[in-house]
């Protein structure tokens, strides 16, 4: 979880240069922003030469065409349990007063991990930095990429029938020009357990001027229930997509879910608030994509 910098008069260009990307609502002219920002990149870092491999291709190429790409399985097994085994015992920084939080916990409705606790999680970091990820990010923004968040989260049924938060209702991202987010299940996802759902092709339509999230109604009538997409799938279940696209997590109405998300941008998400963290080993991950998140 990446903190949201707070609204100050010294930060008042940082949050200026987010309203505008949110008021530019056509893809046609957030792209042609993009290139430019690219290209600024590219001279700064150098364009990406290296030739993606075929599975890099395939994923590319279904994100431009429908938005989302499934990743198969990024994490086997025995990483997602020692992932498990790690935030047994991890306090979480938002959510169930901060104490430690499992599949089991009782009374809780979410719970997110900070960045510190994220990145000292085991096999989190290796896995934003996988070599195909890295690629299908450079591809898709068509420079080198930049981590720019990353969220590990927690979410339960809700007994009480508390209305669905923000990201529980059909909306587009706006953090940047492009994003490029991966999603990670480390749970069992179905029906009933929050699987998320997003609505193919609408990353080529325009969004709207205010944030105003999309219904059901809205949903069938713009786009027809037949393009909204619901990605469940065992644990280690893996997929991207362009957060242009229209999606939601869907509440859970029985089982839990853990879901690890980072995403991958063009420069830094102007509202948030980077504190780069010291981890072991960071002179093995590339200094430039990582430079927001680590030491």
């Amino acid at each position: 979880m990446i903190p949201i910098r707070p609204f100050k008069r010294e930060n008042a260009l940082r949050y200026g240069a987010y309203y505008v990307s949110r008021l530019l609502p056509y893809p046609l002219l957030r792209e042609g922003i993009s290139a430019a920002i690219r290209g600024c990149v590219n001279v700064q870092q150098g364009a990406v030469k290296e030739t993606p491999s075929t599975a890099v291709q395939t994923a590319v190429q279904t994100l431009h065409s429908v938005g989302m790409a499934p990743l198969g399985s990024l994490l086997d097994a025995t990483q997602i349990d020692e992932v498990l085994a790690f935030l047994a015992t991890a306090p979480v920084a938002s959510g169930s007063s901060r104490s430690p939080v499992t599949a089991h916990s009782q009374g809780v409705s979410s719970a997110a991990y900070d960045l510190p606790t994220i990145l000292a999680c085991p096999h989190l970091l290796q896995t934003m930095n996988h070599p195909d990820l890295l690629q299908i990010a450079a591809e898709f923004l068509g420079c080198k990429p930049t981590l720019s968040g990353a969220g590990l989260r927690w979410s339960f049924a809700d007994t009480e029938g508390n209305a669905a938060s923000d990201v529980q209702r059909f909306h587009r991202d706006t953090e940047d020009w492009k994003v490029l987010r991966a999603f990670i299940y480390l749970t069992d996802v179905s029906a009933d357990s929050g699987p998320h759902q997003f609505v193919l092709e609408s990353h080529t339509t325009p969004g709207r001027f205010r944030l105003k999230p999309y219904t059901d109604q809205t949903i069938d009538a713009q786009f027809g229930r037949d393009k909204v997409r619901t990605v469940n799938g065992p644990r280690g279940t893996s997929f991207v997509a362009n957060m242009w696209g229209v999606h939601r997590g869907m509440p859970p109405t029985a089982g839990p879910r853990l879901l690890f998300s980072f995403t991958y941008t063009m420069t830094p998400t102007p509202i948030y608030r980077y504190d780069p963290v010291k981890v072991p080993d960071s002179h093995l991950y590339d200094a430039y994509t990582n430079r927001l998140l680590v030491c």
